[in-house]
């Protein structure tokens, strides 16, 4: 059982301990060595604390390793932090002692009563001994004074409480020292809105100090409009050095995984604690998927509430020459996506002379088609099924009612896949043979059953899921179209995020599909800009009745409703909660694509503006105002093979140490991993102003010089 509070060093320890720092001595660096880890000190499990629920995910997204220590179920001992190979605990100046992590992340501010003033000098002392950071995400930034011997203050961020808040509009302040260093990715012009609890302090910068002789002086870096501290570095001095001999960086700002604010500080705290060297990397992802080109789909009638069947709307021409000249004002519009390009997923059935007529011929005649072939530069390519069917299982017994299509056979799912890639070739589309690993089938089916039943009544919910669906995990993908895939070549399968279990990156490994190898998952994320919208009046109409107005018809209120909305919104205001949504995606680092639909490409004014880009200026600009990293957009085949070897890396154990004395890292796995990734050594990409390097790695150990790129 964890103590609320011991005593585990005597006086003259401690007053040992306070004497050499005073007089400035340092310790003899034997190895002057940690290891690429990082300590998460909790209050408790994921369940119970919500700012280890808050960094977890992101630092498992970047692959950085870590540990987590309960303080609240277990003492922190010197032996935690750097210990010998029989396991006793060492010191920096001990030969063959390597610190056991490079950053400190507390969760909490003081832990109280969890963690005792005992912990924090053991914590302390290991930061000063081997030159490691600490950042704090929460909490009250007090001052705690030990009521039992050695006494004095053992915690203290020189920080006085002056208000508290849900609602700043913070400013940064970086100091020019650490304008490299810390937040270098966020566009500091601009304020970041705080709309949670914080706490708001002045900083002391006094001569009051820490029972071991240091003394706290504050830096600032986000301030309330009244200028006090939200989160600050503080470095702790001791009179004969110039240097800190410790530096914690507080944020007294309440975070957590649903906040935006906390989604723009997250990288910063993992970056500071490891001095921006670490196993793992983070980038910003944005890719756009046009589903359907080439296919008519039915639109949305407002006075039905639901699609019209005599209303149906294919892209032609125009809109694909309105598309280039869009994508590039777009590109131009915004610096950090001056790459991007679109991804259209297509049926080959309907650009071809007669879909049923082998050798097929495309119809360049038609004017869709042939715009299509002379822009496909412009834009990437996805193979979505011939005719876009329902890939499904069968129903059991073989003469059930079912309201579509199936198929009992694997060669009829195989043409579909195979036909599409002759239409692909006939059209000269680029990147055939990369893009030939790649599958979105129609409505991402075959990854789970609908049992025979697509009646909207039948609906839970605005993410098409029914009352007697059959998920991925529970059996519902269909075994053929899997094997299907397998024979033609096929290795990553799209995914819809929003349906259960398909939500995560995972080989299908639970599915026999005759082949000596599993085919991977990879999720897109849905939008509510509907596949049934050509424009902003149809999409409002849409829009308020799914998430509002069909509540009020049944005698709801929909603000009791989860993911309903209180009020109508109008057309800007739908995309601004879009815009908002898609950066919470973006900031988790994921590389998942958005997926929309053709109608949504349709020109809806003689400005030739369209849903599309629409929603795309307004996640930029959203983002352009808070960021400056460059946003990746790759294929889609490029993102199956970057998820692979991401998957492949977090499979191994990595071990990594950083020698401070000779400025390198020496990594070893316990497997082969070719493409490991990792953060401020010397060469590779340089991303959002550091290094993010593209390395192999096996069971010998291979050094690598470390860069900061802080003077570039």
């Amino acid at each position: 059982m964890k103590k609320n509070f011991h005593i585990t060093r005597t006086l003259l320890a401690s007053m040992t301990i306070w004497l050499a720092l005073t007089v400035g001595a340092m310790p003899a660096f034997a190895d002057n060595a940690v290891r690429l880890k990082i300590l998460i000190i909790a209050t408790g499990d994921v369940a119970e604390d919500p700012g280890l629920a808050y960094i977890k995910p992101v630092l498992e997204e970047m692959g950085v390793e870590y540990d987590v220590l309960n303080a609240g179920a277990r003492d922190l001992t010197p032996a935690i932090l750097a210990s010998t190979s029989a396991g006793t605990a060492c010191k920096a100046e001990d030969a063959g002692c390597v610190g056991n992590y490079n950053g400190i992340v507390m969760t909490d501010s003081d832990s109280v009563p969890s963690f005792t003033p005992s912990e924090w000098d053991i914590l302390h002392d290991y930061q000063k001994d081997f030159g490691v950071r600490q950042a704090v995400l929460s909490g009250w930034p007090g001052t705690y004074r030990d009521p039992e011997p050695p006494y004095g203050v053992y915690l203290d961020y020189g920080l006085v409480y002056s208000s508290s808040s849900t609602d700043y509009d913070a400013h940064w302040t970086v100091p020019p020292a650490y304008s490299k260093e810390v937040f270098e990715y966020v566009n500091r012009t601009n304020p970041l809105p705080i709309t949670d609890f914080a706490f708001a302090a002045n900083a002391r910068n006094d001569t009051n100090g820490l029972r071991d002789g240091s003394v706290p002086h504050v830096e600032p870096l986000l301030r309330t409009q009244g200028d006090e501290a939200l989160v600050s570095i503080v470095r702790y001095m001791i009179p004969s050095r110039t240097t800190p001999v410790r530096e914690v960086m507080i944020s007294t700002i309440t975070n957590a995984s649903f906040l935006f604010h906390s989604k723009v500080l997250a990288y910063e705290f993992i970056n500071w604690v490891t001095q921006g060297v670490f196993v793992g990397a983070r980038r910003v992802h944005m890719a756009a998927h046009v589903d359907d080109l080439f296919r008519p789909n039915s639109l949305w009638d407002p006075a039905l509430k639901k699609d019209n069947p005599a209303n149906i709307y294919r892209l032609n021409g125009a809109d694909i020459n309105n598309a280039v000249s869009k994508q590039a004002a777009f590109r131009a519009a915004h610096p950090l996506a001056r790459n991007f390009k679109l991804d259209f997923p297509f049926n080959g059935s309907w650009a071809v002379v007669d879909p049923n007529a082998m050798p097929l011929t495309v119809n360049l005649t038609e004017d869709l088609v042939a715009a299509v072939a002379a822009t496909k530069a412009n834009f990437r390519f996805i193979n979505h099924t011939f005719s876009h069917p329902d890939m499904a299982k069968a129903p059991v017994p073989a003469n059930a009612p079912c309201d579509y299509v199936t198929f009992t056979d694997i060669s009829a799912i195989e043409a579909e896949i195979a036909k599409n890639r002759i239409v692909w070739s006939l059209l000269g589309l680029p990147e055939r043979s990369q893009n030939n690993r790649v599958l979105v089938s129609g409505g991402h089916s075959g990854l789970k059953d609908p049992r025979c039943t697509n009646d909207s009544a039948l609906h839970l919910d605005m993410f098409d899921v029914q009352a007697d669906d059959i998920a991925f995990d529970a059996g519902g993908a269909n075994p053929l179209f899997l094997e299907a895939a397998a024979k033609a070549g096929v290795v990553y399968l799209a995914a819809d995020s929003s349906q259960r279990a398909e939500n995560m990156e995972q080989y299908i490994a639970q599915y026999k599909d005759d082949s000596p190898t599993d085919r991977l998952m990879l999720p897109r994320w849905p939008t509510d800009i509907f596949y049934n919208v050509t424009n902003p009046s149809q999409l409002e109409d849409e829009y308020n009745y799914v998430y509002h107005r069909r509540y009020i018809s049944a005698g709801q209120n929909p603000c009791e409703i989860p993911m309903a909305i209180c009020a109508p919104r109008n057309y800007a205001e739908i995309l601004m909660a879009e815009a908002d949504m898609a950066l919470r995606h973006m900031l988790t680092f994921k590389k998942w694509p958005h997926f929309f639909h053709q109608a949504n490409l349709a020109r809806y004014d003689e400005s030739g503006n369209t849903l599309q880009f629409d929603w795309l200026n307004a996640v930029f600009t959203e983002y352009e105002r808070m960021f400056n990293l460059p946003v990746k957009n790759y294929p889609y085949y490029l993102i199956g093979d970057y998820t692979s070897e991401s998957l492949n890396a977090k499979s191994a154990t990595i071990h990594a140490t950083w020698n401070r004395t000779t400025n390198q890292v020496t990594l070893s796995a316990d497997k082969a991993v070719p493409h490991l990734l990792a953060t401020g050594l010397s060469g590779g990409e340089r991303y959002g102003g550091q290094f993010i390097s593209r390395i192999s790695v096996n069971t010998n150990s291979t050094a690598f010089a470390v860069d900061r790129a802080l003077t570039q």
